[in-house]
C-alpha cells in the first residue's frame, strides 16, 4: 500500500520490496512503514537516483528508528 506511489528498482517486482519492507519493519504501526517509505524515497532523491532501492529503505529504517544523527 505504501509503495505504490513509490518508483522503486525495476529488477525487482513490487511485491519483492514489500516482503523485505516487511521484514526491516516488524512491530512498526502503518504511519511508521510511510515514513519509512518517504524517507527512501527523500534518500534516493538526494543521490540523484531515479528508482529506490532496497539499501535506501535500509537506510530510512535506521533513520526512523535512530532519529537524525
Amino acid at each position: 500500500m505504501h509503495l505504490k506511489k513509490i518508483k522503486v528498482n525495476k529488477e525487482k517486482s513490487r511485491d519483492e520490496d514489500a516482503k523485505r519492507l516487511s521484514a526491516l519493519t516488524p512491530g512498526f504501526s502503518g504511519a511508521d512503514i510511510a515514513n519509512v517509505c518517504n524517507e527512501g524515497a527523500i534518500i534516493a532523491a538526494r543521490h540523484d537516483k531515479k528508482n529506490v532501492s532496497l539499501k535506501e529503505f535500509e537506510n530510512a529504517t535506521e533513520r526512523v528508528i535512530g532519529g537524525i544523527e
